[in-house]
């Protein structure tokens, strides 16, 4: 029998599958290389379009903030003119029931009562004045009660203070309410 002598073959053999081993490491190792890269630069991609998709919605975001803050100023210019408004109507509404109201006072107060203030809260009045006696503001007491433009007549003081050539004068101070039309405060 013949003797061969393998080992040589079998050392290149062993060197030519470490070499394709070492190579195909090298390969994998590339690929798994390149494949890092492509996904970071995947990746990236998506950062910078997500990026680029915030940018527009916060500058959408800034316009429609711009345009709330826009409405709430003209929301209140609106009230502030509605107010005005209003109180225009108001004072239109009430400009004949003034005459009427100055009127109603002319025509009340008796012979003997002086007025010498006339002061007005909302629909009270306080009328403050002067008497020749007690009986004039009873008087002035009952035409109030039976004026339409003046009604609820409540006396707080009558005081005896001043002299005068004619006589002592009292002063005294009378509330009343100014009678509204019942129009006027259904529409306001």
């Amino acid at each position: 029998m013949t003797r061969i002598n393998l080992l040589p073959w079998r050392d290149e053999l062993r060197k030519q599958n470490q070499q394709e081993f070492i190579i195909s490491i090298v390969f994998v190792a590339v690929a798994a290389i390149a494949i890092l890269f492509g996904m970071q630069a995947y990746l990236d991609s998506l950062i910078v379009e997500q990026q680029d998709k915030k940018r527009i919605v916060n500058a959408k975001v800034a316009e429609v903030n711009l345009i709330t803050a826009k409405i709430k100023d003209i929301e209140t210019q609106n009230t502030i003119l509605q107010s005005k408004r209003s109180a225009i109507q108001a004072l239109q509404k009430s400009r004949p029931e003034i005459v009427h109201f100055i009127d109603a006072i002319a025509r009340v107060t008796p012979e003997g009562v002086y007025l010498t203030q006339l002061k007005q809260d909302n629909a009270r009045v306080a009328l403050i004045g002067k008497t020749q006696s007690n009986a004039r503001v009873s008087a002035f007491m009952r035409n109030v009660e039976a004026n339409q433009w003046l009604v609820d007549p409540e006396l707080n003081i009558i005081r005896g203070s001043n002299k005068n050539k004619n006589g002592k004068l009292s002063d005294f101070t009378l509330y009343a309410q100014q009678w509204k039309s019942e129009a006027e405060d259904e529409e306001l």
